[in-house]
């Protein structure tokens, strides 16, 4: 069965996915990881029903407009996520470096 959501509910769809992707920032900000991987769980729930129920562009422009806005911030925000995430993944490196060379006989 193939259900459409109007353009109001498709919208709000649009606007949980950013805050579920704000939500995702924050816990990247407080080196929240495990707060980061289920926000980014929820988020590829609604990024599926967006799939579902938005598959062709909007025909009004406030609405395309609307989308674009809410699809860059998104973009900005995941970019800095990846920053965040970089980042910590190097200081793991970096300590489990360090930890292998403590092991090592000499």
């Amino acid at each position: 069965m193939d259900v459409r959501l109007d353009s109001g509910a498709v919208l709000a769809l649009y606007q949980q996915t950013l805050a579920r992707t704000r939500e995702m920032l924050d816990a990247a900000r407080g080196s929240d990881w495990d707060g980061l991987v289920q926000r980014e769980r929820e988020r590829a729930l609604l990024v599926e029903r967006l799939k579902e129920h938005d598959p062709d562009p909007a025909r009004d422009a406030a609405t395309l407009e609307r989308k674009r806005e809410i699809l860059l911030e998104i973009f900005r925000a995941d970019e800095q996520i990846q920053t965040l995430t970089q980042d910590w993944m190097h200081e793991l490196r970096d300590v489990l470096g360090s930890l292998g060379t403590l092991q090592r006989p000499t």
